[in-house]
């Protein structure tokens, strides 16, 4: 053992003497030449006002210091010997590689030298129009690297970039809220802003005409309504996004064949909603029904009503077809004699003397039946028309005169297929 220690030891000693030979020969090669080389630069983190080294071999025959952003020529050189350059970072200098300048020609680093960097936002414009440009003022603004806008629409692009200023355009993805930046250097930063950012959205004052008519021009009225990037009807899945003409006060629209009467919706680029104070008429469709005097279901299942039916699939917020308000309840039946169940409310009668409702037929169901039911009692047979809305009154003597009503259902009669409901409840 003890030999295998000493055989160790004068391993590690040749290989020492190995070394300091070695790089006493590069020693006396370096010292040979006259070549300008960068060996290293630092300290590491120094920001941009302080003093930073760069250490080489000839460095005398530098005659200025290339920094991203900057230019420091050897007349401003704190120090400048052969072996070290000493300068004074310049507020505007950026993250990036460094150059020697020398009469022989270029030398530039390997690596890119970067700094530590206190930005900070003083201020920035209060509000704008998506495509528009706003201002943010403050220092070390060069340093920034990414501009996030609400609802997480980022930049990395922008129109100028200084230390003390940031010109950049607002997104049409952006919406209201603060501005959180992200910076570079060795201590990245995210600074969150305390104000928001005012992004304008589209207004809508008025529709015309109203009634309309179904595949001809509707033209609306407001402003910022160059920003709407779709129109919104009832009946329809998607928003329509091709117009006959849009300028910032007025937009006009073919209304689709298949549009539902109700409140349109403007979809502006950053995807917020803005619905119309009036609802759009159709020229030809049914009037408005009569106001219910108890609802079951108005737009939504009312007054604690819920379905306790089976065999269907059940939509209340449904908007494809609508008879009256903002909703109908689309019916999606299995032909398992399934129901649609109004349930869990025990309602006195007295007040009341008939239950109404409006069903609506969607393709396939021409003749179909539907057995309509209170406490499960005595079936009310209704017959479907297809394609058209019918409004029922049924007499509550027709379902035996109940004194407390606790359920309502409507079911098929062993027929798969689909119903739009509106309206249910009592006079």
């Amino acid at each position: 053992m003890r030999k295998i220690f000493i055989s160790r030891i004068y391993t590690a000693l040749y290989l020492v003497m190995f070394i300091g030979i070695v790089a006493a020969c590069k020693e006396d090669e370096v010292a040979g030449s006259s070549e300008v080389k960068l060996l290293s630069f630092g300290p590491s983190g120094v920001k941009p006002g302080e003093k930073i080294s760069f250490i080489g071999n000839n460095l005398n025959k530098v005659t200025s210091i290339e920094l991203k952003g900057a230019s420091v020529p050897s007349s401003a050189f704190v120090t400048h010997t052969s072996e070290l350059i000493v300068i004074t970072v310049p507020q505007e200098t950026d993250e990036g590689p460094v150059t020697l300048k020398t009469p022989e020609g270029d030398v530039t680093s390997k690596t890119v030298l970067s700094f530590e960097v206190p930005v900070k936002i003083s201020g920035f414009t209060a509000a704008a129009r998506p495509g528009e440009n706003i201002t943010i003022t403050g220092e070390y603004l060069n340093w920034i690297k990414e501009i996030r806008f609400a609802k997480d629409t980022a930049v990395t692009e922008f129109v100028s970039q200084s230390v003390s200023q940031l010109v950049v355009t607002v997104p049409f993805g952006a919406e209201t809220g603060p501005l959180v930046i992200s910076t570079g250097g060795t201590e990245p930063l995210t600074i969150e802003t305390e104000t928001k950012l005012v992004v304008a959205l589209p207004a809508l004052s008025s529709l015309s005409p109203n009634p309309a008519e179904r595949e001809k021009n509707l033209t609306i009225r407001g402003t910022n309504l160059d920003l709407v990037k779709g129109i919104s009807f009832k009946g329809l899945a998607q928003p329509v996004t091709q117009f006959v003409s849009k300028t910032a006060s007025e937009l006009v629209v073919v209304v689709p064949k298949v549009a539902n009467k109700g409140k349109v919706t403007l979809v502006a680029f950053s995807g917020i909603m803005i619905e119309s104070e009036e609802s759009l008429k159709f020229v030809g469709d049914l009037p408005d029904l009569a106001p219910l005097k108890y609802a079951m279901y108005e737009d939504a299942l009312q007054n604690g009503w819920q379905n306790w039916g089976w065999g269907s699939t059940v939509d209340f917020g449904n908007s494809e077809n609508i008879r009256d308000g903002e909703a109908s309840a689309k019916i999606t039946y299995t032909g398992s004699w399934g129901a649609l169940k109004f349930a869990n409310v025990s309602l006195a009668t007295a007040p009341y003397t008939e239950v109404t409702f409006s069903i609506y037929g969607a393709a396939g169901t021409e003749g179909k039946t539907v057995n309509v039911m209170a406490n499960g009692g005595k079936a009310y047979v209704v017959t479907i028309k297809e394609g058209e809305w019918t409004e029922y009154k049924v007499p509550l003597t027709a379902f035996g005169s109940p004194v407390t009503l606790t359920d309502l259902m409507f079911q098929e009669t062993g027929w798969p297929g689909t119903l739009y409901i509106d309206h249910v409840g009592l006079r």
